[in-house]
């Protein structure tokens, strides 16, 4: 296994591996080592020997530090001085460690899990005003985001099975559409070619659009469009057996969706945020009159409904009882 330490001066480390497991839930293998005044790099050796120590003789480490020169930094080094497999990488960031624990089972050694950091570091720094002006280790065709308008197919004479339709991995619930956890862990976890995120509201609210397609993972294909759109594309044969994530925001949509013919047999229901009159379903789901009807609505059709805010967590169902349970 790869130990992941993280290690930046004050508390902050701490934090960065707290916030990590709002997305990933805990991880194995992933340690936060502070940095405090009156500390010193004696100090350091000392937590990253005690947590090594800890671990399998095989295993090997990689260090996520803040500054290059630093005392978190300085520490790592003397450390994997007598360490061959491992490897240390600064400019420590929440993207980054997302991408390294999303990445560290299936890295080969630490060096490895540490080019993957390194890359992450540099694409994650965006600005509002030009987000794809990003220095980048990949090729400009490798990033493929596109806008709603992309999905409408291109007439050609092609001859496609009139049955055929596209194979959805994951219908999700969850009302930030594209977000770290989406582009991250689910992404990952469902295996998908692109992700539609189907919302009338946000497809036609071209602020809300854009920042979605910001967000999205650059290696699969983004899209943000309506409801009848994501139906129009979804019975198009010429798309059928693409992997598709499908994103929409409330429960109702997805009423929607299956009425027009999207075949699905279990929903996630991630996140639906606090508003005013709503009713908590879990931690991560409250609900309205209008919300608990569509969930019951898509329990008559068949559907299974399962809660589950993070890919590592496991999913609970959500069931009749429990929305019957629910008083407005």
């Amino acid at each position: 296994m790869i130990q992941v330490i993280v290690a930046a001066h004050g508390k902050l480390a701490a934090e960065l591996v707290n916030s990590s497991e709002m997305v990933f839930g805990e991880v194995e293998g992933l340690h936060g080592v502070t940095f405090v005044p009156g500390e010193g790099q004696d100090t350091l050796v000392e937590k990253y020997e005690a947590i090594i120590a800890e671990c399998d003789p095989a295993d090997s480490v990689l260090f996520l530090v803040d500054l290059f020169g630093g005392s978190p930094y300085n520490a790592a080094a003397r450390v994997a001085a007598k360490r061959p497999q491992d490897d240390i990488v600064t400019g420590v960031s929440l993207p980054m460690l997302l991408e390294v624990l999303d990445a560290k089972d299936d890295a080969k050694s630490a060096e490895d899990l540490a080019t993957t950091a390194k890359e992450v570091g540099v694409m994650a720094v965006k600005s509002y005003r030009k987000p794809d002006e990003t220095a980048s280790f990949s090729s400009a065709e490798d990033t493929a985001v596109a806008s709603s308008e992309d999905v409408e197919p291109e007439e050609d004479n092609t001859q496609y099975d009139p049955n055929g339709r596209m194979s959805v991995n994951l219908l999700r619930i969850d009302d930030r559409l594209i977000h770290g956890q989406v582009a991250t862990s689910w992404a990952k976890a469902v295996k998908c070619e692109a992700i539609f995120a189907i919302s009338d509201e946000v497809a036609n609210d071209e602020l809300r659009k854009e920042l979605l397609l910001q967000i999205a993972p650059p290696h699969l294909k983004a899209y943000v469009i309506s409801v009848d759109k994501a139906i129009k594309v979804y019975n198009n044969p010429k798309y059928a057996s693409r992997n598709i994530l499908m994103l929409v925001t409330k429960p109702e949509d997805a009423v929607r969706l299956i009425e027009g013919g999207l075949r699905i047999d279990t929903i996630n229901v991630g996140g639906m945020t606090h508003k005013e009159g709503n009713k908590q379903l879990s931690d991560a789901v409250t609900v309205n009159p209008s919300n608990v009807e569509a969930f019951k609505k898509l329990l008559d059709m068949g559907v299974k409904l399962s809660l589950q805010k993070v890919a590592a967590n496991k999913p609970v169902e959500l069931t009749r009882e429990k929305l019957d349970s629910i008083k407005f």
